[in-house]
């Protein structure tokens, strides 16, 4: 290691790093160091798949999972995909993985250039979702038309205000989980989805749902695609906005991975001519919404799902439907669960 360090002037732990995936690659994955060397995948998601800690095993059925959609998506999909395929397949490696990282919390403030800071936290992802959401939406209440202040610098003060205790009247967050009701009931460790993170292990599911409100989603069970959405807790429209960002987890435009409860809801015909209801709804994030109404390019959902996109280039790409959960041979229900607080930093 020490002289390939040298060789290629480099640290010693950039050698390692390099040395550990060339042979990942040579050894356990010769069907992601194929699809690199005839350039389908590049470095980046050959990394990802790479540099899961799983055994010989069950690396080779992560691969063989993820590895023939791995060409059309980008790396943060890409890593998407990744997580899913471990927790399916390594359920309890996944568990202890988790309860491993959880005792590595902690925070650290580091130096910055000219009088400035970061503070950097490592928390478990209901927490620093649930922080995150409390931030973003003090940022929004204290946006006046006269703030000349940028999204991120509003977020910045109002994390500071919360911290210092200068503002006490924050609104309170919550956090969304989709689980599989054989989770919740114990009958397998499925896991669940945590809204703007991505999917999380089973036991951290059913800790979290111990103490929330729960709703009912109906999927279909050979893709696994939102059907039908429980109504008895929010009136008609704050349903529908509920509905299209279960159903959509992230803006729909390819490549986007911005989560949809950040995202805007786009009339996919606009209104007045297109209804307000789920079948003319979609999720876009701030610039692809504008970009669908002030540009060239155009959108449409199709029956299964899969949104085509058609770019002013005359190119169409395809952003397929996200499952919210997985496939399944039978009919399950699976719930919503909401938190009126920030969850305990467990």
């Amino acid at each position: 290691m020490d002289e390939i360090a040298l060789a290629l002037s480099i640290s010693g732990v950039a050698a390692g790093h390099r040395l550990h995936l060339a042979l990942d690659l040579t050894e356990r994955l010769p069907a992601t160091l194929a699809a690199l060397e005839d350039g389908e995948i590049d470095l980046p998601r050959a990394r990802a798949i790479a540099t899961q800690p799983l055994s010989a095993q069950h690396a080779a059925q992560v691969e063989s999972r993820v590895l023939t959609k791995a060409t059309d998506q980008t790396a943060p999909q890409l890593r998407q995909a990744l997580k899913r395929a471990v927790l399916h397949i390594d359920p309890n490696g996944a568990q202890d993985r988790h309860r491993a990282r959880r005792t590595d919390r902690r925070i650290l403030v580091t130096p910055a250039e000219d009088g400035m800071a970061e503070l950097w936290a490592y928390l478990p992802a209901p927490a620093a979702n649930a922080i995150y959401a409390t931030v973003h939406q003090c940022a929004r209440r204290a946006h006046t038309p006269d703030d000349q202040r940028t999204a991120d610098q509003r977020r910045a003060d109002a994390f500071v205000d919360l911290l210092l205790g200068q503002n006490t009247t924050g609104p309170v967050a919550q956090i969304k989980v989709t689980v599989p009701a054989t989770t919740l009931l114990g009958l397998d460790q499925a896991p669940a989805e945590l809204a703007g993170y991505g999917p999380i292990p089973a036991d951290l599911a059913r800790e979290l749902a111990a103490d929330a409100t729960w709703q009912r989603l109906l999927t279909d069970p050979t893709s696994g695609t939102l059907l039908d959405h429980g109504r008895t807790t929010y009136k008609p429209p704050a349903a529908l906005a509920d509905f299209v960002r279960a159903r959509d987890l992230t803006c729909r435009f390819p490549g986007c991975t911005r989560a949809s409860e950040r995202c805007e809801l786009d009339h996919r015909t606009e209104y007045p001519a297109g209804r307000t209801s789920a079948c003319n709804l979609d999720t876009l994030c701030p610039h692809h919404h504008q970009l669908k109404h002030h540009s060239k390019w155009s959108g449409d959902r199709l029956a299964n799902g899969d949104y085509h996109w058609l770019s002013p280039a005359g190119i169409t790409y395809v952003r397929p439907a996200e499952p919210i959960s997985q496939p399944l041979t039978i009919k399950q229900p699976a719930f919503t669960i909401e938190y009126a607080e920030p969850p305990p930093p467990f």
